[in-house]
């Protein structure tokens, strides 16, 4: 029987869908219906493929159904798909498939037991309401992001994969933002008639939240630099994967929305210190060329880009990541952390007074939107002050069980470039959370499959490479980035 997602990963099959979400992405600005056609049948007849693959793959199978189906929330949000796609589709996906893949797996281990203390450490601040204001709305909206995390967590540190299995995912990770690309690449107006402030752009971002947009975006940067770093391919060609990447970069730094695209580049240079650290053997082994001579062509054309995009801009985009506004240009206003971080820094500075006043339990889930003084009724940005504020010495606590995480990933993955990709996921992920709280699901998404756990060679392994063949060899450790080359576990 066809199995879509083995289709999807296919090298042979790469162009072939990388076009298809081109476009998807192309007649979603025209009518969401055949992308919403389309997510419904092949979300559909993944269900079908749990039956007839064997059972000790069925929770990969569900992870990738994860990974797949609840990155199409960006595009879902740009084309207004709701209520077909729903604006938190990705939200509600993790947090329903989640746990159906935890009853497959039947893998309990130490890290998702940290998943499950956060899920128990959530619930008190929902059973009450400092402020009397609070409706279901808030409380949905500030809380499933928070569970989301809990239960991604706890599911795909069931998982155990080799690197080969964990590069796949790039594909169904990435193909649906490509969509979310095309999308704002062809409702952004003619840059001409763009008029370019020290503000996040709604015209560059395809009519849509820009904060959200070049989280997205700065996804899509970073999984196309891995795969240049890595050298295999998405769409199929090597120079096309380069132009998608230019075009990632270039509408995420239009979107003036810096959050995304720092946490993006951030990701990059991430894994490139990890690169640092394979040896010649390991490189080999793996496929992947010395990456330092891609330092320069790649530092020329990032500068090459920004270039542009700041000439676009009339000079409008290297003020804004400078920390610009009108105000401090104009010397009417001071420039200060404040203005830098677009007024989170004082959010933050009035969740921490809140807490301070509500040290145990906090204010209630959604209740430190109506109880602060000078910004009153806005939405929290940053999570960490959400959680202190909302859910009191308990969301002191998840945090810190975030943190906790991060270590136990960084201390169990078996080689620099696991280590790399999965820190990177992670910090990516952490980072969106300081200034889009856990808005999209990104956060949860990216937090959840950084708590893999990557395959490594047993000392008997290592005594026994000598004995066998190179083909056997790649089934342990090294796996050459062949992704068409069938090794066990794999789907």
């Amino acid at each position: 029987m066809f199995i879509f997602f083995n289709s999807l990963k296919q090298q042979n099959k790469s162009f072939f869908w990388f076009i298809v979400h081109v476009l998807l992405g192309a007649s979603a600005t025209i009518s969401a219906f055949p992308m919403i056609i389309y997510f419904y049948v092949f979300l559909g007849y993944s269900f079908i493929n749990l039956f007839n693959v064997n059972a000790t793959h069925r929770a990969r199978l569900i992870a990738e159904i994860i990974i797949y189906f609840a990155s199409f929330e960006g595009l879902g949000r740009l084309a207004g798909s709701d209520p077909f796609i729903p604006y938190e589709l990705g939200k509600y996906i993790i947090l329903f498939l989640c746990p159906l893949g935890i009853l497959l797996s039947r893998n309990y281990t130490a890290k998702g037991m940290i998943g499950l203390v956060i899920l128990i450490l959530s619930i008190p601040a929902v059973l009450f309401d400092e402020s009397n204001q609070v409706s279901f709305n808030d409380i949905k909206f500030n809380i499933l992001g928070l569970l989301n995390i809990g239960v991604a967590i706890w599911f795909f540190s069931t998982l155990n994969l080799n690197l080969k299995t964990l590069i796949n995912w790039s594909k169904p990770l990435v193909y649906p933002i490509v969509s979310a690309l095309v999308f704002t690449i062809i409702r952004t107006p003619n840059l001409d008639e763009v008029e370019f402030t020290l503000g996040a752009n709604f015209a560059t971002a395809g009519g849509f939240g820009s904060n959200q947009v070049s989280t997205i975006l700065g996804l899509g940067v970073f999984v196309f630099s891995l795969a240049v770093l890595l050298n295999y391919r998405i769409s199929g060609f090597k120079w096309l994967d380069g132009i998608t990447l230019g075009l990632f970069t270039i509408q995420g730094l239009l979107t003036f929305s810096r959050g995304g695209m720092i946490g993006g580049f951030f990701g990059v240079f991430v894994v490139m210190f990890y690169l640092t650290k394979l040896s010649f053997k390991e490189r080999s082994a793996l496929r992947i060329p010395n990456f330092k001579k891609y330092i320069v062509p790649v530092g020329i054309l990032l500068f090459i880009v920004m270039f542009a995009a700041n000439l676009i801009t009339g000079g409008m985009l290297l003020l804004r990541y400078m920390g610009e506004t009108q105000g401090t240009l104009a010397g009417s206003a001071e420039k200060n952390l404040n203005k830098i971080t677009t007024n989170r820094s004082d959010i933050f500075m009035e969740d921490v007074d809140l807490f301070l006043d509500h040290t145990m339990l906090g204010v209630g889930v959604g209740a430190s939107s109506y109880l602060r003084d000078e910004y009153k009724g806005y939405a929290p940005h940053v999570e960490l002050s959400r959680l202190i504020a909302e859910h009191g010495a308990l969301g002191l606590i998840i945090f810190f069980l975030f943190i906790l995480v991060f270590f136990l990933n960084k201390g169990h993955a078996p080689e620099s470039i696991s280590k790399g990709i999965l820190i990177a996921l992670f910090l990516m992920g952490f980072l969106a959370t300081f200034h889009s709280a856990t808005r999209t699901y990104i956060t949860p998404l990216l937090m959840g499959i950084s708590c893999v756990n990557i395959a490594s060679i047993s000392k008997k392994n290592k005594k026994e490479r000598r004995k066998v063949s190179v083909k056997t060899v790649n089934r342990f450790k090294y796996q050459p980035l062949d992704l068409d080359q069938k090794v066990p576990g794999q789907l």
